[in-house]
């Protein structure tokens, strides 16, 4: 390299970070491949100066690195090195937030379902992903905001309905949609998604949700597991009817689970042991976790098998609730007594009455029983005005009190204690025995863990996003981050494994990490830089990059990222 003088020379630093981690699976997944097919230019013929697809893939790197609002990408994509975004450094100053706003605009006018299908099964082909066991479950997408003029609930070609509906972030005072979410046994690898209206029950997703998966899987014999709405006549009698396989848990509300809890109260269960899970190795203190079975005689009405499961640790959660919601409902009761002078209780019916609202909004009513009786106390009251002195008269009056007699019904409290840890599994399964039934449904808080992700890790609320259109197309490249963040987990545990890695020094100080996530694999690129010397004219003197650590190193063979990105 030739000499320069130092005024001549100037740096440029650009962070590299996880960007290239992201970007080989874009193109294992064809990403912008499939955007650009699915996703076409509004005018034709014409060459635009950044494509749709390139805009949305930069997004959907976005929200797996950084999730910046969508004023706020320029500024991210300006501090980075674009190369690894599939963008040119020139194409930078167009990626306004106008235009993200019109490629979410094209995303929705499209067939998102049609892409998403593709999308899945490239994923399916080119990781080998295993769909013979898929799991389901909602989750709520909360909304600030009013989000009034939605087009009818009746039109039918509209974006789904930001409303009221059962919150599942406990916030039932604002508005949200229902965001489904399937994915396989085999990583947790999201395999279907669908936004619904934010008061769509999920009893009715799962028939759309089956008929889809049996299209990408190409067969209808893949186990189906989802909560207990599945459980319906109409939900289990065509899944069974189309030969497909369910397993789900029976609601309390049915008939047989009424059945068998009053049959437990006299009759011996014949409980095996099925599954017992070690407590912590760093806490000698835990017991383990055992579960019990027994299958059911009796089938349910609609014919299929009945399994019932006793929990440990369901057994100690359900016995610590009632003893809980039994203290707090006396607490409130013995409360009630200190009402006195306009908040006093006029009536024993009134009384009564503000018992049994306390006994139903604690859940207690079947094992407390409270009387109401009538009580006075007697004071004296001053007959004449003044300070009272040696003279002062008084007068006895009689203050009215209703007192709360609290009685705890031990037969009821010791019949609901039998049945402490119960949960019963219904299936058409007829080959699986009780401890691979359990097993199966034992993966449903992956999901979950993929749900929680969502909002946690991937922060999709809050959502700075006024037409729901652009609402429904960001969601569904949320839905693509998902996908990407559980291959590249997948990726890296399968090569763990293959390569006979028990741990990585992934955790903080290096200490060891046997099941690496997708969050934490790319912090540990976090902050890369790609330095510049840049000479007066601008031209690229020398480069160098950040020192990478151990770990990333490690990284980058596990997911088989090339390290030039790294200066490696």
């Amino acid at each position: 390299m030739p000499s320069h003088d130092l005024e001549d020379i100037s740096h440029l630093a650009r962070e590299v970070g996880p960007l290239p981690v992201v970007q080989r699976f874009f193109e294992r997944l064809r990403v912008d491949e499939l955007l650009h097919a699915y996703v076409p230019e509004r005018k034709l013929g014409r060459q635009p100066a950044l494509a749709n697809s390139k805009t949305l893939a930069a997004m959907v790197a976005n929200i797996l690195t950084s999730r910046e609002p969508l004023y706020a990408v320029p500024g991210w994509l300006g501090r980075r090195v674009v190369e690894h975004v599939g963008l040119r450094e020139d194409q930078v100053s167009l990626m306004n937030d106008d235009r993200i706003g019109r490629a979410l605009d094209r995303l929705y006018e499209t067939d998102p379902a049609s892409l998403m299908t593709a999308l899945v099964v490239r994923a399916v082909k080119e990781f080998h992903i295993d769909l013979s066991q898929v799991h389901s479950d909602t989750t709520t997408v909360t909304f600030s905001g009013g989000y009034d003029g939605q087009k009818d609930k009746e039109q039918l070609q509209r974006p789904p309905l930001i409303t009221f509906g059962h919150n599942k972030d406990h916030r039932p005072d604002l508005k949200q949609l229902v965001y489904l979410l399937a994915v396989s046994a085999d990583g947790a690898v999201p395999v279907h998604y669908k936004l619904y209206d934010g008061n769509k029950s999920d009893d009715k997703t799962h028939i759309e949700t089956w008929t889809t998966i049996r299209e990408i899987a190409g067969r209808p014999d893949f186990t189906y597991v989802a909560d207990s709405k599945l459980c319906t006549r109409e939900n289990m009698g065509f899944i069974a009817g189309q030969g497909g396989v369910f397993v789900t848990v029976l609601p309390r509300s049915r008939q047989e689970d009424d059945a068998f809890r009053t049959y437990l109260q006299d009759h011996p269960i014949p409980w095996q042991e099925v599954r017992r899970d070690k407590g912590r190795d760093d806490d000698d203190d835990q017991p383990d976790r055992v579960y019990e079975a027994c299958e059911s005689l009796e089938r349910s009405a609609e014919g299929y098998r009945v399994v019932w499961y006793r929990s440990s640790v369901k057994r100690a959660i359900d016995e610590k609730r009632r003893v809980d919601r039994i203290a707090r409902a006396k607490t409130r009761i013995e409360n009630l007594e200190q009402r006195t002078g306009a908040h006093r209780f006029r009536t024993l019916e009134s009384a009564q009455k503000a018992a049994e609202q306390v006994l139903q909004e604690e859940g207690a009513q079947l094992w407390l029983q409270v009387r109401i009786r009538e009580a006075s106390v007697q004071d004296f009251k001053q007959v004449t005005r003044g300070r009272p002195g040696k003279d002062t008269k008084y007068r006895r009056i009689d203050i009215p009190l209703v007192l709360f007699e609290i009685e705890e019904l031990s037969d009821a409290i010791r019949a609901d204690a039998k049945c402490d840890g119960l949960f019963a599994m219904v299936t058409n399964h007829e080959q699986l025995s009780l401890k691979d039934l359990l097993a199966v449904y034992k993966y449903q808080p992956f999901l979950e863990k993929r749900n929680e992700q969502l909002k946690s890790v991937l922060a999709v609320a809050p959502m700075f996003l006024k037409k729901p259109e652009r609402v429904a197309a960001l969601l569904f490249l949320y839905f693509i981050a998902v996908l990407v963040f559980a291959l590249i987990e997948r990726e890296a545990r399968q090569q763990m494994e293959q390569q006979g890695l028990d741990t990585i020094p992934l955790y903080p100080e290096q200490r060891p990490c046997k099941a690496p996530t997708c969050a934490g694999i790319l912090q540990a690129f976090e902050g890369l830089r790609r330095n510049q010397l840049l000479d007066r004219t601008g031209a690229v003197l020398r480069t160098f990059f950040d020192p990478l650590s151990p770990v990333a190193k490690q990284l980058l063979k596990l997911l088989h990222v090339d390290g030039k990105a790294y200066g490696v």
